[in-house]
């Protein structure tokens, strides 16, 4: 008897979130900033957030060529995709950062590549597997931005609907790895700097936020896979800054050191 009314609910609730996406969406095409979203379509728990980031990548037809991810904290969930729209290769990155703005928002970061793909299933991935999936290694800058006008005043179902900030992803060299090592060898720690022609070099003390690249991901693949989603194959995952917010100045060649793992060369142009 009550199979027709939880029916009538799922329609309007997804009718909800098509609604909400779509002002995200709108905000991300044109490059403006959306106001918080009306009440009534604003999501209340994690789950609502999720399904209205998923709306908006189905609104915008963008493939997913990436994930971000870190370990849970209480109340929270950090995973969202980041489209192969924004994500960039090579030593040069356009931005849309208006005339007022002199730099850009990022997080140094290691991006690690799928060399096959983790579908869906009943079961559970362990370590061993998701490891096994992992292919190359690459240096990476996340970049930051909002489709809302006011992010700090939101609450986290909100910013989770936006993709939790993210802006886009800038691919860098490929780590090095030594003979036998693999992503779970990566160190924790190591030292980030931002060299700048004629400027001093900054450094900060680079470090991990879940000390462990490996299980941020696994426990991705298991978020995902108990809702019908997977990782394909060339997708890269990011598992959280190395030394918080930088914010890089437009219009200037910088290299942004990782460590013993390499150097990323990057040109913000606006």
């Amino acid at each position: 008897m009550n199979a027709p009314g939880a029916a009538q609910a799922l329609e309007r609730l997804t009718a909800l979130d098509e609604q909400a996406a779509r002002l995200l969406v709108t905000a991300r095409q044109r490059g403006t900033f959306a106001e918080r979203l009306p009440v009534e379509l604003r999501p209340q728990n994690l789950d609502e957030g999720f399904a209205i980031q998923q709306q908006v990548g189905d609104q915008l037809g963008w493939q997913a060529g990436a994930w971000k991810c870190a370990l849970p904290p209480a109340g929270k969930l950090i995973a969202a995709p980041i489209y192969d729209a924004v994500i960039h290769r090579g030593a040069q990155c356009c931005t849309r950062a208006g005339l007022a703005q002199s730099s850009v928002r990022a997080e140094p970061e290691l991006a690690c590549l799928l060399a096959r793909d983790l579908p869906p299933r009943r079961e559970a991935y362990g370590e061993t597997e998701v490891l096994d999936a992992l292919g190359n290694v690459h240096l990476a800058l996340e970049l930051l931005g909002s489709r809302y006008a006011h992010p700090e005043s939101l609450t986290f179902p909100e910013l989770l609907a936006d993709g939790l900030f993210n802006a886009g992803l800038v691919m860098g060299p490929r780590v090095q790895l030594r003979d036998g090592a693999t992503p779970a060898d990566l160190p924790v720690e190591f030292t980030v700097s931002l060299t700048r022609a004629g400027h001093d070099t900054i450094s900060f003390a680079g470090r991990h936020p879940d000390r462990s690249v490996l299980a941020p991901i696994v426990w991705l693949v298991n978020f995902l896979r108990v809702r019908g989603l997977g990782l394909h194959a060339g997708q890269a995952v990011i598992t959280g800054s190395y030394a918080g917010v930088l914010e890089l100045p437009i219009g200037s060649e910088l290299h942004i050191g990782f460590g013993d793992l390499g150097t990323l060369p990057i040109l913000f142009l606006s």
